[in-house]
């Protein structure tokens, strides 16, 4: 199973919705650490274009992160709104 790291900017992001929404976006991090690529049929996971990494959604959330193999870290570098990330 690998570890998640989270740049103080998504903390931050996280920690500024509601409950509600926290425990969405906590449940779906839980399933990402069981398989962090877009493999996983159970959380909605593409392959970045434009630069290395992956993508995640949570409803209208988008986190950004890259995978350490050798270490089996996620680090989650970007959070925001759909329209406000890319």
């Amino acid at each position: 199973m690998y570890k998640l790291k989270y740049h103080k900017r998504v903390v931050k992001f996280i920690n500024s919705r509601n409950p509600q929404e926290k425990r969405r976006i906590k449940d779906k991090f839980i399933q990402l650490m069981e398989n962090p690529y877009p493999t996983n049929t159970q959380i909605d996971i593409k392959n970045m274009i434009n630069r290395n990494g992956y993508r995640l959604r949570v409803g209208n959330y988008r986190f950004i992160y890259d995978i350490v193999e050798d270490e089996l870290i996620i680090y989650v570098e970007y959070a925001g709104n759909r329209g406000d990330i890319y």
